[in-house]
């Protein structure tokens, strides 16, 4: 080929390359996503593969005297081999992408219902006065029975519990904690609205103690909501090291406060 044809050739291709460029950036988001594709492809697999395979063989060609037909077959091998590895490559990135949306989205929504969880916990601390209340009432009127409403503050974890294992270690261990004190605390609900605990055999110390067991189970839920809260907080602003350190230092029962700060 002439050096003129050659010119024209890479002018021709220049062109091209352009011309794709300027349709990718100016096309939709079906054509962003392809070049993107294509960019990460020449990055991540064409690039590596060209140099470390370019390297080998121009090797085997500096020490070997090599066949045509074992030259077509190396090259065809490396074709082949290449789309092995871009299809395991891009399964490998499209599962973490997956991953790290669910985690995103998980984390979303467990924070929302346990932030309105702990808001129903703690109600400005007048859930707490009126639960004294309660049991002053039942130690000075033993015909009293409180009223017990039932709580299913669990329906997300329910809904992401069979894939619970996407949540890092971090929080997965904390969010577990609350909710195992939820449904335990839904679990004691059910007995007090049961109709042995509403009987008149029913002792009103026995009532006592467990409404106390109740009031304080709520207590533990609301330090552990908060424990969970932060740490996924920290987790969703990228600060994984705090929130490990947090994970690691803290505990529910490190303090207690009213204010639930947002989720991003």
């Amino acid at each position: 080929m002439s050096d003129t044809a050659q010119t024209t050739a890479m002018a021709g291709l220049a062109a091209l390359l352009a011309l794709w460029g300027v349709f990718v950036w100016r096309g939709g988001s079906e054509e962003r996503l392809a070049g993107r594709l294509i960019f990460q492809f020449f990055v991540t697999i064409g690039l590596p593969v060209a140099a470390a395979m370019g390297l080998m063989l121009l090797l085997v060609a500096r020490f070997l005297d090599l066949d045509e037909r074992v030259w077509q077959a190396l090259i065809a091998g490396l074709f082949i081999a290449t789309g092995w590895l871009t299809t395991a490559i891009f399964a490998a990135n499209a599962q973490q992408r997956d991953k790290a949306e669910k985690t995103r989205d998980y984390h979303k929504a467990l924070y929302a219902e346990i932030g309105n969880a702990l808001n129903n916990l703690y109600d400005a601390g007048e859930g707490e006065a009126h639960g004294n209340q309660t049991l002053a009432r039942m130690r000075s009127e033993p015909g009293f029975i409180p009223l017990v409403p039932r709580e299913h503050d669990d329906h997300i974890y329910n809904a992401v519990l069979d894939e619970i294992e996407v949540l890092p270690r971090v929080t997965i261990d904390a969010v577990v904690s609350y909710y195992s004190l939820i449904k335990a605390i839904s679990a004691l609900c059910d007995d007090m609205r049961g109709d042995r605990f509403r009987s008149e055999e029913f002792d009103q110390s026995r009532r006592i103690a467990m409404y106390s067991d109740y009031l304080e189970m709520r207590k533990q839920a609301f330090l552990s909501g908060q424990h969970a809260l932060r740490l996924i907080k920290l987790y969703s602003e990228g600060d994984r090291a705090g929130a490990e350190e947090a994970a690691r230092l803290s505990s529910p029962d490190a303090g207690r406060s009213g204010r639930l700060s947002g989720s991003e």
